[in-house]
């Protein structure tokens, strides 16, 4: 045999070296003869012949695993909608149950099944594997023979097994066969030790009958089990049943394979191995039960007969924690009774235990999310959101100084009490303070909030950041126009219509009030002055947050309140005002009063039973410096016999209300105005700037007028100019904006009607043209000047003197003996003041007057702002124009060509007078 052996290797060796290198194919008896030699003399013969170990196949007999021949594959498209609408045809809710997504089907998709539920390719044979024809075995020698052999079960299911002759093999298992041959080279061949292997695995035929998706006969593999031929057929059609799937075999069904063990359960117990002619029956489906609403996996699913509602929540993955485990609906269509609905508490054992008719459908509601065991605490507080209840919490164990934050007021915080259904909810206003030196504890009660607020308007961080991102970003871009501004203002400005609600209005039966509440429920007292509308956007968040967490009373959304740590006082009871004023009838008024003057934060308040004055000043904040303690006055409405409104004022002394000896409470919808000291001013200030010899700020009293002020300062230097002298005032800049913007638009509209209604005779004007020379008057910047005569104030003249008020300036140029030419001329200049030079001299060095001149409107601005007219402005006669230094000589445009734009000259006089007082300003 060993000689037989040796000669077998020259006889390869010599066919290999006879033929050319590259082009050497070795047969198969050749590679069987190559897998028996040394792993060394293999890489010799392969880089003589040039080929590469690797395509040889030459997997030694130590290799356990299998290869698998091709098999037959269906590729599907699985449509869930399709098929939920054709599943939801047998349910007692069609409309819902299309929704829902039928269970298992989705797996039979192609790129799902194809990777996921592939046979296995290369894998230890199982030892229990029976053999059959078409099957090989690999065997390597060991010892005093190396010898590999590849023997394939025959059609009579014999293995000829080299030297020891024919072995029957078909019908014994894998491991019983090896044992077999084991044995008999042991018995029959001294000094040889077999490894024996599984090659090649055989394939079989069996049949998808019944409900699959293409029945038919299918090519599997040998190793292939139920679920393989189910997914290789493309699985189960829409009506198949997925859960009764039979295999037959020999006409005897040999198991019920129930394909939700595997999906739900992961049990492969009855995922039998195939054999050769297998029938795989699919029945048609008989009973759906579609299981919708607070379920972890809703879905349209196949129920056995022995299904119970808690074995088939439990396949539906079960219950959500948000459930309503107690009131779960069953919709049932009988024949008898036709449409029926069942109500199942599943915390009950009949309920777990009832049995599930076909097209049912199960609906599982979500539990109310309300926590009933919670007292909220929201606004200036170290940790706002809910805190559990229990019996005898009081309100020492929620304040301490850890608690409560730094900016928290300590003298004002409110209990909002209600139990879950009441209509009326009751105030608590309470001291933290007090709270905090055990002189007040008050018990709280389930579904209590508990509102802290700051001490003044605090700001959010998230609103800084933003800030701060805005500010980086180009300025151009968050830049609006003055006639936007204005837009904005008048807007604004509109006055809200009271009375719109009958309702409301005779629920008040105070339109002050009504408006004031409206405001203030809203969250818009400061919104108003705010100008922007990213402001605005701010209040509107708020406001629709705090709205939506009323809404919300004690839910998950109660759990943590950060956000309203940064709220205002005034954005923290807009939602308690706003209940608070639904909840009001005839015949329980509003629990509301306001508060007015002098107090830090003005607006509508909250009140609780028998509420004093005291308790209301400290709910605004506390008083001001300025407010007057002697007197106060409360004006109160109410209903005379005749139901007419009759209102009444109450005068108070705030002294004895705050300390506690006076006794009068407060009733719905009164006010509480707290007046102003008299002659209490602020801090009232003065501007002296220019030729003064202590210029500076100045603090003003009531009445000081400014020769006063100018007698304190020192009076004016050597250089001043006292006839130059610009005094400005805020009100009224803000008055010529304003008479600047009306004309503006008054002259967009004459210019408009100009162009549709003017005569052919009459110059029409270039819009677009105009346009940019009214934005370009909408960009002057209105001084404020108020024409003084100072040098007859300086003289003593009490007529010419002026009372002085905050904010004003007074500006003491220093100004060269020049006169300026502006306006329609050549070249606008400046020129040296010389007595007896006539205006038309000082026009002629400018250049002269261009085409566009109004030479008969010709004026002239003084150097103290007024304004002087020569009676004979075409001629200029110098007897009658006298100039003076520091004087300007204003050519206006010719607008004569134009109908009813005499206002050009009004506009134009506006800013050059604006321009040259901010020059004479700009050289101090």
């Amino acid at each position: 045999m060993l000689r037989t052996f040796n000669f077998q290797i020259i006889a390869l060796l010599a066919i290999m070296f006879m033929a050319p290198v590259n082009a050497v194919t070795p047969s198969a008896q050749q590679i069987e003869q190559f897998k028996s030699m040394p792993k060394a003399q293999q890489e010799a013969l392969a880089r003589q012949m040039g080929i590469d170990l690797s395509d040889l196949n030459l997997s030694g007999g130590n290799n356990n695993g299998i290869e698998v021949q091709p098999e037959s594959q269906v590729n599907r498209y699985v449509d869930d909608n399709e098929i939920a609408a054709r599943l939801a045809e047998q349910s007692a809710n069609k409309n819902k149950t299309k929704e829902l997504k039928p269970f298992g089907y989705d797996l039979f998709d192609s790129s799902t099944a194809t990777a996921s539920f592939a046979p296995p390719t290369n894998l230890p044979v199982p030892a229990d594997y029976i053999l059959g024809p078409g099957d090989t075995i690999r065997v390597q020698l060991f010892g005093k023979v190396s010898e590999q052999h590849s023997l394939q079960v025959n059609n009579e299911g014999v293995i000829e097994v080299p030297d020891l002759g024919p072995m029957n093999a078909a019908g014994l298992s894998y491991n019983e066969f090896k044992q077999q041959l084991t044995q008999r080279y042991s018995e029959q061949v001294i000094g040889v030790t077999p490894n024996i292997s599984m090659g090649e695995l055989r394939t079989i035929q069996v049949y998808m009958v019944g409900e699959a998706y293409q029945p038919g006969a299918y090519t599997v593999s040998a190793l292939s089990t139920i679920t393989n031929a189910l997914f290789s057929s493309g699985g189960i059609n829409d009506v198949g049943s997925l859960r009764h799937i039979e295999l037959k075999r020999a006409g005897k069904t040999v198991t019920e394979f129930d394909l939700y063990d595997l999906l739900v359960f992961g049990d492969t117990s009855k995922d039998m191995r195939l054999q050769q002619g297998d029938v795989i029956f699919i029945p048609i489906v008989k009973k759906l039960v579609s299981v919708d609403g607070e379920v972890r996996r809703p879905a349209i699913y196949e129920a056995k007969d022995n299904d119970t509602m808690a074995s088939m929540l439990n396949i539906a993955g079960g219950l959500l924690p948000t459930a309503a485990s107690k009131s779960l609906q069953v919709a049932r269509s009988t024949a008898s009774d036709g449409f029926e609905v069942k109500t199942v508490n599943m915390q009950d054992r009949t309920g777990r235990s009832l049995k599930l008719a076909a097209g049912d459908f199960i609906n599982v509601p979500a539990a109310g999310n309300e926590f009933n065991n919670a007292v909220v605490v929201m606004g200036a507080y170290a940790t706002p959101g809910l805190t559990q209840w229990r019996q005898g919490l009081m309100l020492s164990d929620l304040v301490n100084r850890n608690s409560l934050m730094g900016t928290t007021d300590v003298d004002y915080a409110l209990i909002m009490r209600g139990a879950k259904f009441a209509r009326q909810s009751d105030i608590i206003q309470f001291e933290p303070a007090k709270v905090l030196s055990g002189e007040t504890d008050i018990e709280l009660n389930a579904f209590d909030k508990v509102v802290f607020f700051n001490r003044f308007t605090p700001v959010d961080p998230e609103d800084i950041e933003k800030d701060k991102q805005v500010e980086n970003t180009s300025s151009d871009a968050n830049r609006t126009t003055r006639q936007q501004k204005q837009d904005t203002k008048y807007v604004n400005n509109i006055p809200m219509q009271s009375g719109a609600n009958g309702q409301a209005t005779s629920n008040t039966q105070n339109p002050q009030f009504e408006n004031t509440l409206r405001d203030q429920s809203a969250g818009n007292n400061t919104r108003n002055n705010k100008g922007t509308k990213d402001d605005e956007n701010k209040e509107d968040n708020k406001a629709n947050f705090l709205q939506a967490l009323d809404l919300a009373s004690f839910t998950e959304k109660y759990l943590i309140l950060e956000k309203t740590k940064y709220l205002s006082r005034e954005e923290l009871l807009a939602p308690i005002v706003e209940r608070l004023q639904n909840e009001s009838s005839q015949s329980s008024p509003m629990k509301l009063v306001e508060i007015t003057g002098q107090v830090k934060f003005p607006g509508v308040y909250p009140v609780q039973k028998n509420a004093n004055v005291r308790d209301l000043i400290l709910a605004g904040g506390g008083l001001l410096e300025s407010a007057y303690l002697q007197k106060a006055e409360i004006s109160r409405t109410s209903l005379d016999s005749s139901n007419a409104l009759r209102i009444e004022h109450i005068q108070i002394d705030l002294i004895d209300s705050m300390l506690g000896n006076s006794n009068i409470a407060l009733q719905s919808k009164d006010t509480l105005n707290v007046l102003r000291t008299p002659d209490w001013h602020e801090n009232k200030k003065v501007e002296l700037v220019g030729e003064v010899v202590f210029p500076g700020v100045y603090q003003i009293k009531k009445g000081e007028t400014l020769a006063q002020l100018i007698e304190r300062a020192g009076g004016f230097t050597e250089e001043a100019t006292v006839k130059a002298v610009v005094f400005t005032r805020e009100e009224l800049k803000e008055r010529e904006r304003e008479n600047l913007d009306k004309s503006v638009e008054n002259l967009r509209q004459q210019i408009a009607s100009t162009n549709l209604s003017g005569s052919q005779n009459v110059k029409t004007i270039d819009y677009q043209e105009a346009k940019l020379i009214l934005d370009e008057l909408l960009q002057v910047e209105p001084v404020g000047r108020l024409v003084i005569d100072m040098p007859q104030i300086i003289a003593g003249n009490p007529t010419a003197d002026l009372s002085l008020k905050d904010g004003d300036k007074l500006f003491v140029p220093n100004i060269s003996s020049s006169v300026s030419v502006v306006g329609e001329v050549f070249v606008p200049s400046t020129h040296m003041f010389k007595y007896g030079k006539t205006l038309e001299q000082y026009i002629a060095n400018s250049g002269g007057e261009t085409d566009r001149a109004d030479m008969g409107d010709v004026y002239i601005v003084k150097a103290d702002g007024s304004v002087t007219i020569p009676e004979t402005s075409f001629w200029f006669s110098s007897n009658e124009t006298v100039l003076e230094p520091g004087d300007t000589i204003v050519v206006p445009r010719d607008v004569t060509n134009y109908e009813r734009l005499g206002l050009w000259q009004t506009i134009t006089q506006i800013a050059y007078q604006s321009a040259i007082a901010l020059i004479a300003i700009g050289n101090l």
